[in-house]
């Protein structure tokens, strides 16, 4: 995989990981601080409520605490109030109170919260009830372990780009050693194949093909030269990629060669490279061969349209989903049908095939046929007038 494309798939494994983090500093900085302060005004506003419920009611206390005399009636569960308590040893944590008439003294699980009595007589009196009002630590929940998620999260996406970039490399090293190792054999072959052994000779020639075809998948990316534009015999092309698969076909069409048909004079003639042109119908025909023609016929048909020589491998066979089909061109993939035919395959042809024909200024697509199976378009821009 070129440097580009790596640089894209792991932008695209990391960006999710940016996002959270965005979104999740954007909470630290915007939305805790507003939680926060929610909460002291939540804490304030249940206390205050209690503490004016006393001053209304003082049969609510739980105790009542008198200047001079101490507690006079109930029984404190926690802590000690003796009689020359001040107002501000009623108030151990600063911002609790209100003109000493009210305030609170925070416990684990709740908080005492006390009321002043009203009057002149009452005014040396306390009411003071415990209650589960309770502050919760927001800052010290989220400004603790959000930061710690967040750098987790970092580390374990950044660990995964790195096996993901290891894991493409080693594969593509593996691709490459490969085809490289089983071309001289293949061209020895080739010279040590005798001249009447047709069978051999077409063996050898699909079989280096083959590993043409991974060599040309490992240059793709900007690192091959722009293809040759040169006037290319279309269906002369095809009868060329077709003589390495004949025997093949007609053994499962009953004897019978693929069905050819031209809409329009020949030749079809494209301004493209011959080289690539085969390549691209030899793996077509390749793919039909393998998953569509042992299910049905395959035809093949030759026009011209708005300035393209087009070429369209129609079968019956297993077909692909929607889904499927816009995938079909992915690197590596391999649809449901093929899978399970259990052939093997690298999910490079396709691929291959398409890049070539954008190289060229053509494309090439797939649509669904009728009743069933696929049909697969090469389009070449036309050499007519030129």
């Amino acid at each position: 995989m070129d440097g580009g494309r790596l640089l894209r798939s792991v932008v695209a494994l990391s960006l999710p990981t940016v996002v959270v983090v965005l979104l999740g500093v954007r909470f630290l900085v915007v939305d805790v601080p507003k939680i926060v302060r929610d909460e002291k005004a939540r804490v304030l506003s249940s206390s205050e409520h209690a503490a004016k419920a006393m001053r209304d009611d003082p049969s609510l206390a739980d105790f009542v605490w008198e200047r001079g005399r101490g507690v006079v009636r109930g029984t404190p569960e926690f802590g000690d109030y003796p009689a020359d308590m001040s107002w501000k040893d009623w108030n151990p944590e600063s911002g609790t109170k209100r003109r000493d008439m009210w305030g609170w003294r925070a416990f684990d699980g709740g908080r005492l919260v006390w009321a002043r009595g009203v009057g002149e007589k009452d005014g040396e009196r306390v009411y003071a009830r415990w209650t589960s009002i309770e502050e919760r630590d927001y800052a010290l929940m989220f400004y603790l372990f959000g930061p710690v998620f967040l750098i987790v999260l970092v580390g374990i996406t950044f660990l995964g780009a790195r096996f993901f970039v290891d894991y493409v490399r080693s594969r593509d090293d593996f691709m490459a050693a490969t085809a490289h190792d089983l071309t001289t054999p293949l061209v020895g072959m080739r010279y040590m194949i005798g001249a009447d052994d047709a069978e051999a000779k077409i063996l050898n020639e699909r079989m280096i093909r083959l590993v043409e075809n991974i060599k040309d998948f490992m240059r793709l990316g900007g690192r091959r030269a722009d293809p040759r534009k040169e006037r290319v015999d279309v269906m002369k092309a095809y009868e060329e990629a077709y003589s390495l698969f004949r025997e093949d076909y007609r053994d499962l069409l009953d004897g019978k060669d693929v069905h050819v048909s031209a809409d329009g004079g020949a030749p079809f003639a494209a301004l493209a490279d011959e080289t690539l042109v085969v390549q691209i119908l030899w793996n077509l025909l390749g793919n039909d061969l393998k998953y569509a023609a042992p299910h049905g016929p395959v035809s093949v048909r030759f026009t011209t349209e708005g300035g393209f020589v087009r070429v369209e491998f129609a079968d019956e066979g297993p077909g692909m989903r929607p889904g499927e089909m816009r995938r079909a061109f992915d690197r590596y993939y391999r649809a449901r049908t093929v899978l399970e035919s259990g052939k093997g395959g690298f999910g490079i042809g396709l691929c291959t095939a398409r890049e070539f024909a954008r190289a060229m200024g053509g494309d090439l697509a797939v649509r669904a046929n009728s009743p069933r199976g696929c049909v697969f378009t090469l389009d070449l821009p036309s050499a007519a007038g030129r």
